[in-house]
């Protein structure tokens, strides 16, 4: 308990301090060092209250698993239904879901395992509602489908903002940026293009992160925030989908002008639906599908029919030799190349390396040694 309020006593400081210094160009430095000093205190004051009650126990199976998240009462547990066909308890109030339910999305082929989590609430971030439990279960997602009732279309907004404060940057880009550290020498700070942070402002921070001597490489834009929250190592970055719930309830064209809306601000793909009417359900499957960026391909053994009925699923990215640890892990040291058909080959039967990267639709024939 010191040490927690010590941390916060200390917080209080730095923020006031930070508030009541005034932004020019002599202050920028200093006011870049608050910040990070600022970052690096809120988390340490995070990682002591996560380690207090229980957290929910999930298990992940399938190719990919997505998560919803959404205010009490906005439909999540119909939507799980809709979507998977698994039983939630369903009721017009909120708070019903106490639990994490699962369900299962077979679709296309692919295994999607989707969590119906307990409804999020305002300052979940700082622990209310058993928010970082929540959260943490959040973090372990490959995508995040928001739920927001079509009555509360401002709610994305806020559930977008619980979860920047809770470090899960949505349909951002990852800055990239790499630091190499060296025993001696100072910072060297080098970047082909795009808006970074003065290197006064750099070399603050990363004092602040106890680096002295490194070479740091940065390569497009990247802010301030962005640099701090590289080096904490904390912010994960998470694409989502936002499902418009109880379309049934509006006039078709309030609800795509409340579609376009939320899209433009956003940048969040946005399908109006109702769980409860299972309407557009499909549309939704088909976005979370193509937002997973699953890639299937079809394995045809030497001689033999491709199977099409059950592909191999992989991320996008992925190559042969990814292919070949997934089929079977002991004997892909054994794969020597693959035959290829499909859109990552340019003809028929292409003789690929294990480097090659596969594209969804491909038909796949792995060559092992003998």
């Amino acid at each position: 308990m010191a040490d927690k309020e010590a941390l916060k006593k200390k917080l209080d400081e730095l923020e006031k301090e930070y508030s009541g210094t005034k932004y020019n160009k002599a202050t920028n430095k200093h006011l870049g060092i608050l910040r990070a000093k600022i970052s690096d205190i809120k988390e340490q004051m995070d990682k002591k209250s996560s380690k207090k009650g229980l957290g929910f126990s999930i298990k992940k199976s399938g190719n990919a698993t997505v998560c919803m998240v959404g205010f009490p009462n906005a439909g999540k547990s119909s939507t799980l239904k809709a979507l998977t066909g698994a039983e939630s308890k369903v009721a017009g109030y909120a708070f019903t879901t106490l639990e994490v339910i699962p369900g299962n999305l077979d679709y296309k082929g692919a295994k999607i395992q989707v969590f119906d989590l307990p409804g999020i609430v305002e300052d979940a971030h700082a622990g209310k509602g058993r928010g970082r439990e929540i959260i943490g279960v959040m973090r372990s997602a490959d995508l995040i489908l928001f739920i927001v009732d079509i009555n509360a279309p401002n709610d994305i907004f806020k559930l977008v903002e619980e979860l920047k404060l809770s470090k899960i940057r949505v349909n951002a880009k990852r800055p990239s940026i790499r630091i190499e550290k060296r025993p001696s020498g100072g910072v060297a700070v080098s970047s082909a293009f795009g808006k970074i942070p003065d290197k006064e402002v750099i070399l603050g921070i990363l004092n602040v992160h106890k680096i002295f001597n490194a070479d740091v490489y940065i390569n497009g834009d990247c802010s301030e925030e962005e640099f701090d929250e590289f080096l904490s190592g904390q912010v994960m970055y998470i694409n989502a989908v936002t499902a418009l719930n109880k379309m049934d309830q509006l006039p078709d064209t309030e609800v795509k002008r409340i579609v376009l809306d939320m899209e433009r601000k956003t940048g969040i793909k946005t399908i109006p639906i109702s769980a409860e009417n299972f309407e557009n359900i499909d549309s939704l499957k088909e976005t979370v599908f193509l937002s997973l960026g699953l890639v299937r391909v079809y394995l045809k053994p030497k001689g033999g029919p491709a199977d099409f009925e059950k592909p191999l699923v992989l991320n996008e990215g992925e190559s042969v030799a990814d292919a070949a640890k997934k089929l079977n892990s002991k004997t892909a040291k054994d794969a020597i190349c693959a035959y290829v058909t499909g859109p990552s080959a340019k003809f028929r039967s292409q003789r690929m390396g294990m480097e090659h990267v596969l594209m969804d639709g491909d038909v796949v024939t792995i060559v092992y040694r003998k």
